[in-house]
């Protein structure tokens, strides 16, 4: 997405918040930083063996100062056709979304929607499983 007006310098405020509205955040490319697996995944019974889902987190972060982070947890489904990692929970992240035009903070709840709903439209899976498949130096 293009803007029509360059993005206004960001700063980290007092209270650690990076505010951006929405489409400044969509405007950042944000790399992802790192994955990981939870030590164990939530069993389930079935009726011959045991299902167990793979849950883990990732964290995003934005280049430059400051940073912007965002991280949530993730689960990978035991079953189910094509199954994919999925978001679980609202994303951690030292971001407060603001209105467009006022700058006036869209709060902790509204930020944790808009996050959730930015995070839900990235292409996040395939670098995420792509991080936990390569070999790691013990």
């Amino acid at each position: 997405m293009l803007l029509t007006t360059p993005l206004p310098p960001l700063s980290v405020s007092a209270d650690g918040y990076v505010r951006l509205s929405l489409q400044e955040l969509e405007a950042i490319t944000l790399s992802h930083l790192i994955s990981c697996l939870d030590g164990q995944g939530g069993a389930r019974a079935m009726s011959a063996a045991v299902a167990t889902d793979i849950t883990g987190y990732t964290e995003w972060v934005s280049a430059g100062w400051p940073a912007i982070s965002l991280g949530w947890d993730w689960q990978l489904p035991a079953t189910g056709p094509g199954a994919r990692p999925r978001r679980l929970h609202a994303p951690r992240s030292n971001v407060m979304l603001v209105d467009d035009s006022s700058r006036v903070d869209h709060g902790q709840a509204k930020t944790a929607m808009l996050l959730e709903f930015y995070v839900d439209r990235q292409p996040w899976q395939a670098a995420t499983l792509d991080y936990l498949s390569r070999p790691r130096l013990v």
